[in-house]
């Protein structure tokens, strides 16, 4: 069985999510291919918290058992210069690949093009002949040196001269593709309806058409008898904006479907053209005056004025509508189930269950060892080796969850041999990631192609394993910390300490700090009260004995106490636990104040490092979770506190590491 992996800048993308499902709809069971989608952004993607970690979708999918990559290149182009395009994909191109709208300066590519110049040419003559239009404007994204952006204004200004009209570059709109864009840009280029000069605009795609439409409306401009509008794509959008918007079909998932036929013959071994042509069409709607908006019908007209059938509504449309409805209560019950805290096994128990809600045919989840962290500006270099954890087929384990797993090489396949030829079809991939760390990868076979909704499903799960595996690896650990935690208080008990007051730092001593927090904890349980419990630790302690001698690691410590004491409001509790390591309850603070607090620590830690001569500024991590009147179990809370801590310092030593 051959393996062909699709790559998908963004599958809630209604262009992306089309071409995906035409690939798709190629891929039926008897072609004997398995093809995985996987959603994988771009490197060093800069917006957004953690959506670079997509990319490490594309890194799984350099394994050996992939026999050929298509990916969806035009959308990929949006967002990023093609030299970095470039780049980023050149560790693929031992295998062949198949781009879909643009042609790859690489050796074995093969494409598919949409044709946009007859079809710009027909709209340029229809604005002109039958709406009378004489200056025409372009909506464009040529500074983002896409291919696909670049080709289509050249197409418009060939039709502009090709009917006798001149290109005027003021009547130009730069939109990047994106809606939110074009809308933006209109509105700083035109104040008022008197600055708009053009009497119909042409657009490189639907979504830059369907926001310089709203911000001209705003301006008081009417659409279309001020000026007409006309897209480029026929998403389905296209059909719902208001007025619905002419546009020119490029026929996506044709597309998507043509590229999977490339690709299938490729692997056959046939002798393919490096380029194949589909050839756009226009299709009139009420933007360019062809439909009147009174018309409610949803009805289109073709170059020659006829009345032609809405490929968006349609029987599937109302089924589509109505299934909506299920998988937002599918969604729901989702979340549902993830909103407390699960270990790994009570999770992998409930993932039969979880399948058949999301309507999937087979589950695979693989873990790594040990998270690995990545930052935005770092490539993501993931594990050799993972684990498969987990095996479901319908509703039933195949494996059972395992913690130690099957062991699987990432260099040659995701899953072991043994089940990857069970499964065959169409297969979604997702890295299991949250914030800054990866922890595996999930595999699931779709019994649809609504893409964007298993994404979802996905989001929703790959969220609920890496908090389980966060608190089943705190359920140890509290475990851990609470013997901890009584060793050191009967090595207190069997030093007998007497006085409250810690020596060094002048503080409360961990046997002080004890008697009067849960004092204090008490006594707010019983006004109702709430607040917040820290253990603070000093980063480095260590390395400044080691260094410059106990003597500065004293005076250190005896900073960081003043630092802490200076931070934190006199009525709060500050004890020194034992070593650098030091607890504060703090009454009636709320989260709101710790960033203030945090902020606080290091400039305080600047001023008094100085102050006190040490040949270094000290900084300290902090871990911190809420008391509530019905949680105020001291050793519970400090031993949470700590995990907290323990994070930020996993954080703090990557970053070194990096």
């Amino acid at each position: 069985m051959k393996r062909i992996a699709l790559f998908v800048h963004n599958l809630t993308v209604d262009y992306s999510l089309a071409v995906a499902q035409g690939v798709a709809s190629y891929f039926t069971q008897d072609k004997d291919v398995k093809l995985v989608i996987a959603q994988t952004n771009q490197p060093y993607y800069p917006y957004g918290l953690y959506e670079y970690q997509y990319w490490a979708g594309a890194e799984l999918l350099k394994a050996e058992d992939i026999d050929l990559i298509m990916i969806v290149t035009s959308a990929y182009q949006t967002y990023i210069r093609e030299k970095d395009l470039i780049s980023y994909l050149k560790p693929f191109t031992n295998k062949p690949i198949v781009s879909i709208a643009v042609d790859l300066p690489f050796e074995k590519v093969h494409y598919t093009v949409s044709d946009c110049y007859k079809a710009y040419d027909q709209v340029v003559e229809h604005l002109i002949t039958e709406h009378g239009c004489k200056n025409i404007g372009f909506i464009s994204a040529a500074k983002t040196e896409s291919k696909e952006a670049v080709t289509r204004l050249d197409a418009f200004k060939k039709a502009l001269k090709n009917h006798n009209l001149d290109f005027n570059p003021e009547n130009v709109i730069e939109g990047y593709f994106i809606r939110e864009a074009s809308y933006n840009i209109t509105l700083e280029k035109y104040k008022s309806k008197k600055d708009i000069t053009f009497d119909a605009l042409i657009s490189a795609n639907d979504l830059m058409a369907e926001g310089v439409m709203k911000a001209l409306q705003q301006l008081g401009v009417k659409i279309p008898k001020d000026v007409k509008i006309i897209g480029f794509d026929d998403t389905v959008r296209a059909s719902f904006t208001s007025p619905s918007l002419s546009t020119i079909d490029q026929d996506i998932a044709g597309q998507g479907y043509e590229a999977a036929k490339i690709a299938h013959r490729i692997l056959k071994g046939e002798n393919v053209p490096r380029e194949s042509k589909v050839f756009a069409e226009p299709v009139y709607r009420q933007s360019c005056g062809c439909i009147k908006t009174s018309n409610t019908s949803f009805v289109s007209r073709n170059q020659d004025g006829k009345i032609i059938p809405n490929t968006h509504i349609n029987s599937q449309t109302i089924e589509d509508y109505t299934e909506s409805s299920k998988e937002i209560v599918g969604i729901y019950t989702l979340l549902d189930t993830f909103q407390t805290n699960h270990t790994l096994r009570e999770l992998f128990n409930s993932l039969p269950e979880i399948c058949g809600q999301m309507k999937v045919a087979s589950m695979a989840v693989a873990l790594y060892d040990e998270p690995v962290a990545f930052k935005k500006n770092e490539d993501i270099k993931l594990p050799e080796k993972a684990y498969l954890k987990d095996y479901i087929e319908g509703n039933k384990h195949i494996i059972p969850y395992d913690e130690k797993g099957i062991e699987v090489d990432t260099r040659k396949r995701l899953i072991p041999e043994t089940y990857a030829t069970k499964m065959s079809g169409v297969f979604i991939v997702h890295p299991i990631f949250a914030g800054e760390r990866q922890y595996g990868y999930i595999i699931l076979q779709p019994t649809n192609s609504k893409f964007n909704i298993h994404h979802v499903y996905l989001k929703l799960i790959i969220n609920a394993i890496a908090n389980a595996y966060d608190f089943t690896q705190a359920v140890s650990k509290n475990q851990a910390l609470t013997n901890r935690n009584e060793k050191l208080l009967k090595n207190n008990q069997v030093l007998n300490y007497q006085n409250s007051i810690d020596e060094l730092t002048h503080v409360l001593n961990r046997r002080g700090f004890m008697d009067k927090a849960e004092k204090e904890l008490k006594k707010a349980a019983r006004s109702g009260k709430s607040g917040m419990v820290f253990f603070a630790d000093m980063d480095g302690l260590k390395k400044i004995n080691d260094t410059f001698g106990h003597k500065i690691g004293d005076l250190a410590i005896q900073t960081e106490a003043r630092v802490i004491q200076e931070a934190f409001r006199a009525t709060d509790i500050v004890g020194r636990l034992s070593g650098d390591e030091f607890a504060i309850v703090s009454t009636g603070l709320t989260r709101g104040y710790i960033s203030a607090i945090r902020t606080r620590i290091e400039q305080l830690n600047k001023i008094f490092s100085e102050q006190a001569n040490l040949p270094l500024t000290l900084s300290l991590s902090l871990g911190y979770v809420p008391f509530t009147p019905e949680k105020i179990d001291l050793d519970v809370l400090l031993s949470s506190a700590d995990e907290k801590l323990y994070e930020e310092k996993e954080i703090k030593h990557a970053q070194k590491i990096q």
